[in-house]
């Protein structure tokens, strides 16, 4: 080989040497930059693992407790209502509420209608309430379902669809004292009466059990410190006796047949402590279905609804008149015969009495005699003693609703008003105002609170309000007047116009409460 060409081989195997090194050198390169992006997407992965386990985690948490775990309420039962002898006036107890997991529920439809069947709903109803569940996974379909009714949900063994007891409200006497008692709505909360105004008493504190659940919703085990044990409420012991509770609906019901009456009212009360033994309106209803009556029908017309008084009015007149002097009982009034024109107006009595005593116009009812009492007592001194007696205003009793009743200001009074207020015209009380005014009528002068509510009971029966004791509202009438008034108001009843008020006597005992000992709620026993 010549010189030229060994040289010439010798330059195309430097150009070979320095090729295989460029390619190494970017074969090294290309290695380089991977480790860059495998070390950057490592340190990124990290950086996130570091991002989930120190921001995210509280969220992941909540997130996979709520898919794993799920909370169990435990409900508690509501407190009793009892009558002034202990006896069960509204209570509690178990029934089933049928619930459902709308999503292992494959078909809405058939599960609605073999559903239907059993709880007599509509099917319709019930696949709404699958389609569209208040929350995703738990739908109410019924509660306090019949116990032939959760023995066929049983026995459809269908998946998806299960059972809890729930307290449900009772009323073991039915309707009686119903607007007294009150009921509860849907979620087992007071709505009238004194299940409302009790009750932060009477509900009770639900509980929880946290249970963690399979892929099928299934309970395995309860978290170790997930239970809270419910708390029941307390005991509420009213100032009624279910005996004359008994009676008085009776004698008002029969009362309303006779004279057609749109309804009626009746309350008994005791004047010496304002408790009240005994409240009715008719109509009635069942307070365990009160969504099935009418509003009118709920209505507790003894505290709600005024009326013109009428003759039932006139003792209160005559007292203020007796207070400021300007009469005594013995005294003789002029009556006109049954005919008083007085100004431009013409009065007129039932019968035309002549010369009547002042005992006498109350136990015979003479308008007109009231009619000059007024005159002479005037209109400041009348409606600043008709204030003092508690109308135009609540009495303060104890349960929700009470109305004020009508009594026009001062300044709105006439020479008309002077005569016809004595008559109980021109202006209206409702029932529960009349009753506790004549309590302070007779009762020694003394205006008292009214109240339905004895005392408050613990969850183990120990007393935690004792609401006995007589709240003093001041004086209305002297002591004397007062005595005077009892004796004008018996003869009312024996000899005059109130005959038809006469009562028989009554084998009811008025014993007070004075105490409350008792080994818890389900070994009550009547204190007779």
């Amino acid at each position: 080989m010549r010189p030229m060409d060994a040289g010439r081989d010798g330059g195309r195997g430097s150009e070979a040497t320095n090729g295989g090194g460029a390619w190494i050198a970017r074969r090294m390169w290309v290695g380089r930059a991977l480790m860059v992006l495998i070390a950057g997407a490592m340190v990124g992965l990290i950086g996130r693992l570091a991002y989930i386990q120190g921001k995210l985690r509280p969220e992941l948490l909540e997130w996979s407790q709520r898919r794993q775990c799920s909370t169990v309420v435990l409900p508690g039962r509501r407190g009793a209502i009892l009558d002034r002898r202990l006896r069960v006036m509204a209570g509690s107890h178990d029934r089933p509420t049928i619930f459902a997991d709308p999503r292992l529920i494959e078909d809405h439809e058939g599960a609605a209608r073999q559903l239907a069947m059993v709880l007599g709903e509509k099917a319709t109803d019930l696949q709404k309430l699958l389609d569209s569940p208040t929350s995703p996974s738990y739908v109410i379909l019924k509660r306090a379902a019949e116990p032939s009714e959760a023995d066929g949900i049983k026995a459809l063994k269908i998946k998806g669809i299960g059972m809890s007891n729930e307290p449900v409200r009772t009323y073991p006497m039915g309707n009686l004292a119903a607007h007294v008692l009150g009921f509860v709505g849907a979620e087992g909360n007071g709505l009238e009466g004194v299940e409302l105004a009790c009750e932060k008493y009477l509900q009770a504190t639900p509980g929880k059990r946290v249970v963690y659940r399979d892929v099928q919703r299934r309970a395995i085990f309860q978290e170790p410190d997930g239970f809270v044990a419910p708390q029941d409420g307390m005991h509420v012991v009213l100032t009624i006796d279910t005996n004359i509770q008994e009676v008085l609906e009776r004698e008002v019901t029969a009362a309303v047949e006779k004279f057609q009456a749109e309804s009626g009212v009746g309350v008994v009360i005791s004047p010496k402590t304002g408790e009240v033994m005994g409240m009715t309106s008719v109509p009635t209803y069942d307070p365990s279905q009160a969504g099935k009556f009418k509003p009118d029908a709920r209505r507790n017309r003894v505290l709600t609804d005024p009326m013109e008084p009428g003759s039932a009015f006139k003792p209160f007149v005559m007292a203020a008149a007796l207070t400021e002097g300007v009469t005594q009982p013995s005294e003789t009034i002029f009556c006109h015969n049954g005919l008083y024109v007085t100004g431009k107006r013409r009065l007129s009595d039932h019968e035309p009495y002549g010369t009547l005593s002042v005992e006498q116009i109350m136990i015979h009812s003479s308008n007109i005699g009231m009619a000059i009492l007024g005159q002479r007592l005037g209109n400041m001194r009348m409606h600043a003693a008709l204030r003092q007696f508690g109308f135009g205003a609540q009495t303060g009793i104890d349960l929700p609703g009470e109305g004020e009743g009508l009594l026009m200001p001062l300044k709105t009074w006439n020479s008309f008003t002077t005569t016809s207020v004595p008559m109980g015209q021109e202006l209206a009380v409702t029932p529960i105002q009349l009753a506790t005014a004549f309590c302070g009528l007779i009762n020694g002068g003394h205006r008292i609170r009214p109240r339905v509510v004895a005392a408050v009971l613990g969850r183990h029966g120990e007393i935690v309000e004792d609401r006995l004791k007589r709240e003093d509202l001041g004086r209305v009438v002297r002591e004397d007047i007062s005595a005077t008034m009892r004796a004008i108001l018996a003869k009312v009843v024996n000899e005059g116009t109130g005959r038809n008020c006469r009562l028989e006597p009554c084998c009811f005992g008025f014993s007070r409460i004075s105490h409350f000992e008792f080994d818890g709620f389900y070994e009550l026993m009547p204190c007779i």
